[in-house]
């Protein structure tokens, strides 16, 4: 096959964000070393936990905040965060969510922050302590997922599928990647 010419922007949504992170390390993770930097000119992460919190579900988050990405890794890097889904007031999913992003060592309540209703922004922002050349971006009332649209959103997050299907926008809708997508 012939070799690839060309870089592309990665894209990672959720945990998809410090996955990214992972492949374009040079370190071996899982028994493999990616290094896919050689291949990306960008990476967006749209509400991925980027902060360190205790338990196996943040592993990985913490394998890729064990090394600073610096800018002369010649990938851009923009990590985008929520806002307006408080903890105290948008469901149970979310101030647990918000309560397992930050750890016990910060602040356990979940209903003390703001977030996207998944991810707390100071997670989502916490790319740029490991990342220090990323930018940031902050978008007002723009949620995790789009929960009106899948089967069991009622059930697995009803306050969030309530705001969904009342037209509370989120990453994925043509008028918010129109906002992130144009810092490519």
């Amino acid at each position: 096959a012939p070799e690839p010419t060309g870089k592309v922007a990665l894209i990672g949504h959720s945990a998809g964000g410090w996955i990214c992170r992972a492949y374009l390390s040079e370190r071996n993770y899982g028994g493999k070393s990616y290094g896919g930097n050689r291949f990306v000119h960008s990476l967006i992460t749209l509400g991925s936990p980027h902060g360190n919190a205790p338990g196996p579900a943040f592993k990985g988050v913490e394998w890729v905040n064990s090394e600073i990405m610096d800018a002369g890794s010649g990938v851009r890097a923009l990590a985008v965060a929520g806002t307006g889904y408080k903890g105290d007031s948008s469901g149970s999913l979310t101030e647990g969510a918000y309560s397992f992003c930050m750890g016990s060592d910060v602040r356990p309540d979940g209903s003390v922050y703001d977030g996207d209703g998944v991810t707390p922004i100071e997670s989502a922002l916490a790319m740029k302590e490991y990342v220090p050349h990323a930018d940031t971006m902050i978008l007002d009332d723009v949620g995790h997922f789009c929960w009106s649209d899948v089967f069991g959103g009622e059930t697995v997050a009803p306050d969030l599928t309530k705001y969904h299907r009342e037209g509370r926008p989120w990453y994925g809708d043509d008028v918010i990647i129109e906002k992130w997508a144009g810092w490519l």
